[in-house]
Formats: structure tokens, C-alpha cells, sequence
């Protein structure tokens, strides 16, 4: 007679699993195709508005199982992720052209130059116009930095 709990490997109980359900660490993310996927429209989209439903339907996933997939693959939620992407576009903006902050904002999606700025500081701890300056200053290269 077997045991109710386990199986039987080789002829070895193994024991069953004190908890059945994953510890939320334990669990996987998004997959490489996925990945690439959310990636790609991202990048063809990262001037407009983007939710989390339509990330979620381009690799056919919930909008909740989604952001909790996307999370656990790269450790941000898709909100940050966006924002970091977003971001990093603007510094290479501010680094290549001599367009506004207010231009460069919108170019990258975000509401207003208030916001670029609070988010730019967030990431980079200065303002654009002032990193904008040391780094042209201090002969930055043109592809821009890169925020990972």
C-alpha cells in the first residue's frame, strides 16, 4: 500500500510538501517570448499611454497574473519598468537634441515637464537641465546613459 501523501521514487516515500502552494519567490515570470514581446510594444509605444491590461493582452495573460509575472521576471512592477524606459529615452533625448524639456517630456510620454522633472530626479537624483549640462559639459557620449 502506498502512502497517502508523497510518491514513491525508486522505492524511496518522498514527503509531501509541508505548504502546496509556492512561496510567491518560488513562483516563474514571464517567459523569454513574453519578455520579448512586452519589450517590443513598449518600445513602439513609449511616446502614448500604456496600461497593464494591454501589456497583459499582448502575451494573452490577465491584467493580475501579469503584473505579478512581470514582477517576479525583473524584480520591478510594469510601472516602474515603463518609467525607468521612459526615462532613459529622455536622457538620451537631452544628450543628442537641443529640444525643451517640455518637448522632450511629451516625446517620452509623460504628462508635463513637472512630471519629467520629478521622475528625472527620482531616477537620477538631479534635474534634466542641470544633468543635461554637466553631461554635455563633461563631453558625455551621444547613445546616452543607461539606467541598468
Amino acid at each position: 500500500m502506498q502512502p497517502a501523501t508523497g510518491s514513491i521514487q525508486g522505492g524511496v516515500s518522498s514527503p509531501a510538501p509541508s505548504n502546496p502552494r509556492a512561496s510567491y519567490q518560488d513562483r516563474t515570470g514571464l517567459c523569454d517570448w513574453q519578455m520579448k514581446r512586452v519589450v517590443s510594444f513598449l518600445a513602439m509605444r513609449i511616446d502614448s499611454s500604456v496600461r497593464v491590461s494591454d501589456l497583459a493582452a499582448e502575451v494573452n495573460l490577465s491584467p493580475s497574473h501579469f503584473a505579478r509575472a512581470f514582477t517576479i521576471r525583473l524584480g520591478l512592477s510594469p510601472y516602474t519598468f515603463i518609467m525607468k524606459l521612459r526615462i532613459e529615452r529622455a536622457s538620451e533625448l537631452l544628450l543628442a537634441s537641443d529640444k525643451s524639456l517640455a518637448e522632450i517630456a511629451f516625446n517620452c510620454g509623460l504628462a508635463d515637464q513637472a512630471h519629467f522633472s520629478r521622475l528625472f530626479r527620482r531616477f537620477f537624483g538631479t534635474t534634466p537641465s542641470r544633468w543635461r549640462r554637466e553631461q554635455l559639459a563633461g563631453g558625455a557620449r551621444k547613445d546616452g546613459p543607461h539606467l541598468w
